[in-house]
């Protein structure tokens, strides 16, 4: 199906699964907790180490960001500044070995945990056990936001509205998680002309550019899925570029096993799209960031996407994403406009999943 939709009523395609995506999703989901099981059992459970505790008390109602990262600094002052407009108290980073000045700026923050492992981000299966292990650490029964820090979370009203609210009309619908579609983002020129911005702040100041069309939609294993932008349009990587970065973790939720894309239980990521993260993944530096993570392997198939990219000799600093389709961004209600988001305040309370 292609996205953004056309008109409000396609996104009733895409409210929940059929009978058989359900029957199927769940024999899918019994497969892959018994796989998480029995890898938990061979290994030895992983450490994960508070080294730089909030000096604000935490609340119960709070909402706790999780993030892994590894040498994040140019994204940190921005990414943080995000986010505390959203309404988000509580900051949880897992540093993963960084080697910039990422520990520093998290350990001066008042509102971060941050926390260090003995084990990588790949023996940690893409962090998914870090989440899992996050998640029991700050307890079940409450609504968490997981993001990577070059991940801006977009949704109906953002820039007026807390993200509280926002979650109100998740609650309002039966839904326990926000599906979300990654959109890459990208500089009005050459990835070597980036302007120079200030470090906190929004992405869309050096970036202010995204695909407004070339992108489908559909269920897959794992959920609902988006696929397409500029690096699909450029490079034909089919990566999936949809995530539900906003859930609520009671007992039945696992990242492991599962997907960063689509976490357990498999039944409850099969949604229309209620938020979009603004991905800038093409900051300053990006050609060399794109070498650094291909030759660390730790991404999705041994970060092949990333292989495939940086193998072809036109990605460079003079790399051009801009096309005929390329809209600047004006705010989320241009997204709900334009088919990207479905906005929950206008819809009836039909076609949701209650999981």
């Amino acid at each position: 199906m292609d996205y953004p939709v056309k008109r409000a009523e396609e996104w009733a395609k895409l409210a929940g699964p059929s009978i058989a995506q359900r029957l199927a999703s769940l024999c899918r989901e019994a497969c892959y907790r018994r796989r998480a099981r029995r890898k938990a059992r061979r290994t030895t459970r992983p450490t994960l180490d508070l080294v730089s505790a909030s000096k604000q008390p935490g609340r119960g109602s709070d909402i706790v960001l999780i993030s892994v990262c590894r040498n994040a600094e140019k994204y940190l002052p921005s990414l943080l500044g995000h986010y505390r407009r959203l309404g988000v108290h509580r900051f949880a980073f897992v540093d993963d070995a960084s080697t910039d000045a990422t520990s520093a700026i998290l350990r001066q923050a008042d509102d971060v945990d941050l926390f260090v492992s003995d084990i990588n981000y790949r023996q940690a299966g893409g962090g998914m056990l870090w989440r899992d292990m996050l998640i029991d650490h700050y307890g079940r029964g409450r609504w968490y936001v997981y993001v990577d820090t070059d991940e801006y979370l977009v949704y109906p009203g953002c820039e007026k509205r807390p993200l509280q609210e926002f979650i109100g009309d998740l609650q309002r619908h039966g839904l326990k998680r926000a599906h979300a579609a990654m959109i890459d983002i990208y500089p009005d020129g050459s990835l070597g002309s980036h302007r120079v911005a200030p470090a906190d702040a929004p992405p869309t100041e050096t970036s202010p550019l995204y695909d407004g069309s070339g992108y489908t939609i559909g269920n897959e294993k794992f959920g609902t899925a988006v696929r397409g932008g500029p690096r699909l349009r450029l490079y034909g990587t089919q990566m999936r570029m949809s995530k539900f970065p906003v859930i609520y973790a009671d007992g039945a939720t696992q990242f492991a096993g599962g997907s960063v894309h689509g976490p357990l239980p498999l039944a409850r990521n099969f949604a229309a799209v209620h938020a979009v993260l603004l991905h800038h993944k093409f900051p300053t530096g990006a050609v060399e960031d794109f070498r650094a993570i291909a030759a660390l392997g730790a991404h999705t198939g041994n970060a092949v996407f990333y292989k495939q990219i940086i193998s072809d000799p036109g990605f460079n600093e003079e790399t051009d994403f801009r096309y005929a389709h390329s809209h600047r961004y004006a705010g989320a209600q241009q997204l709900v406009d334009q088919g990207f988001i479905q906005d929950l305040r206008r819809n009836p309370d039909r076609g949701t999943v209650r999981t």
